[in-house]
């Protein structure tokens, strides 16, 4: 006999977990065999429908890629997302155990369960057969919230028998640490992941004069990140972004870290004149970093001669904005204080930009982001930036652009300054960090902050990045819309920027 949704309704099996429910199911609108009975033919719309009366409020989705297929499942995604409800994917092979993809993808979506469980909502957890990863992540869940690993076994394996089905299993749930989630944790992932779907945003458009980007996409402009085979396709402005983050990470002092930042936009520009090869390790590895993304005449002409650029030895007079829009992981390290990362922001600029306004509006960047750090308010982040500008008389471009974009954002009633080319266009650096500022202060949300920032004449894409990654740093990683994250073709490469190897955080990032 064919178990369907009709003779076998869906179960939902209830863990308690820090004020929210986790719900334990097999795979919703599964078809084929089973080893545990009968053969499935389930229906996904009837399942999506139990799912979504029981009022969850997220899927986490731990089947493998292939299962799609092999299950017949692969609409899954979609009709979930149909419903209202917020889709997670974290694969594990089947009667496994997580990998180091998996704790790379945790480090971001583990955030985000634990954030929807705090508010109290309801997270479903499937894999294939509800059992073994559905089982085992539910434990690792309630030890991340601070049970013994002794006690979350036995919790979720009372509510649905037959759970965590190896010794391997439940090893891993026994190794689990506990996540406290601090805020800070929170600023970090909003800054890196908000200043990539910022990229992405303004990427599309980045060429585009503004006539033309309402011509296309309607009279109130671009209002959401254009998808390509399914993916938010970011610039080079990540991809620098990223490796600067790797520096940071593998310096973890500020005496070595000029050093390893050089290193890093190297490694950046062999991915920009390579090819990418077998064996490759940290960001290297990421198939999307070797993609050509429009990256800037001035860092690719400066790192073909060494990068070897400083505020003493200046290497050119650029003062294009691809310093600025790469240094915000400076910002992001706890005991760098402000005027270390102010420091450090403009020496990793002045690699590749020589004019005073190209790595004082990084050094400017670094130090807002790490005051946001410490949840501070913008304008109050901004005011103490300015402060340290005022003791170099070349930075005084920099400090007006600053301070007109605050003084706009206080007189503006319709947030159109940046349409109307108030603080410039944004290919060089005060000028992108000016416009940032200005749209962070004067947008409703992330997605109206994104609009003010990209739908302009000039460079769309580091003006909105910047401005995600000001806006990420303030207000945190739970403000981004996760429809925007989720599709990210950078998305494991930036959650790997925060993720040790063996899945506890990096030292340096999230320390």
């Amino acid at each position: 006999m064919i178990r369907t949704s009709k003779t076998d309704p869906l179960q939902i099996n209830e863990v308690l977990c820090a004020g929210g429910v986790i719900g334990l199911t097999l795979c919703p609108g599964k078809k084929g065999g089973s080893v545990f009975g009968a053969p499935w033919d389930r229906d996904l719309s009837a399942d999506i429908g139990v799912i979504r009366g029981w009022a969850a409020t997220t899927v986490l989705t731990l089947i493998e890629d292939h299962e799609f297929d092999l299950l017949d499942v692969r609409d899954l995604p979609a009709a979930v997302r149909e419903t209202g409800m917020t889709w997670l994917h974290a694969p594990i092979r089947d009667v496994d155990v997580p990998d180091e993809t998996f704790e790379r993808r945790w480090t971001v979506v583990g955030h985000k369960v634990r954030a929807e469980l705090r508010r109290g909502n309801r997270v479903l957890i499937h894999c294939r057969g509800g059992r073994g990863r559905a089982g085992m992540i539910a434990a690792r869940l309630l030890v991340e919230f601070g049970e013994s690993p002794a006690e979350a076994i036995q919790s979720v394996r009372q509510a649905r028998s037959d759970t965590i089905e190896t010794a391997a299993q439940e090893a891993h749930v026994k190794s689990v640490q506990v996540q406290p989630d601090r805020e800070r944790e929170d600023r970090v992932l909003g800054c890196l992941f908000g200043g990539a779907v910022g990229d992405a945003f303004g990427y599309a458009v980045e060429f585009d004069r503004l006539q033309e980007i309402l011509r296309r996409h309607g009279p109130d402009g671009l209002t959401e990140p254009q998808l390509q085979a399914g993916k938010f396709i970011v610039s080079d402005d990540t991809q620098m972004t990223l490796f600067t983050a790797e520096a940071v990470n593998r310096s973890g002092s500020p005496e070595g870290f000029i050093d390893e930042c050089r290193a890093a936009y190297l490694r950046w520009y062999e991915t920009q004149t390579g090819r990418p090869g077998e064996g490759r390790d940290g960001l290297l590895a990421h198939a999307p970093l070797w993609k050509r993304r429009a990256p800037g005449n001035t860092c690719m002409s400066a790192l073909a001669q060494g990068g070897t650029g400083s505020a003493e030895r200046r290497i050119n007079d650029s003062k294009g904005c691809g310093g600025v829009m790469r240094v915000a992981p400076i910002g992001l390290v706890r005991h760098w204080d402000e005027r270390t990362a102010f420091e450090l922001g403009a020496a990793a600029a002045a690699l590749t930009h020589g004019h005073p306004s190209g790595f004082f509006s990084a050094a400017a960047m670094s130090a807002i982001v790490r005051n946001l750090l410490d949840g501070a308010d913008l304008t109050v982040a901004v005011d103490r930036a300015s402060h340290l500008l005022s003791e170099h008389p070349e930075a005084k471009e920099t400090q007006i652009a600053m301070e007109r974009a605050v003084s706009l954002a206080r007189q503006s009633s319709d947030g159109q300054d940046v349409a109307r080319r108030a603080l410039g266009e944004g290919w060089v650096g005060e000028e992108a960090l000016a416009i940032a500022i200005y749209s962070c202060l004067v947008g409703s949300s992330f997605e109206d902050t994104m609009r003010v920032a990209a739908n302009h004449d000039g460079d769309s894409d580091s003006t909105a990045s910047i401005a995600g990654q000001l806006f990420g740093a303030r207000w945190g990683f739970e403000h981004l819309p996760w429809t925007w994250v989720g599709p990210l073709d950078v998305f494991d490469a930036v959650a790997e920027t925060v993720t040790s190897p063996k899945g506890s955080p990096k030292a340096v990032v999230l320390d």
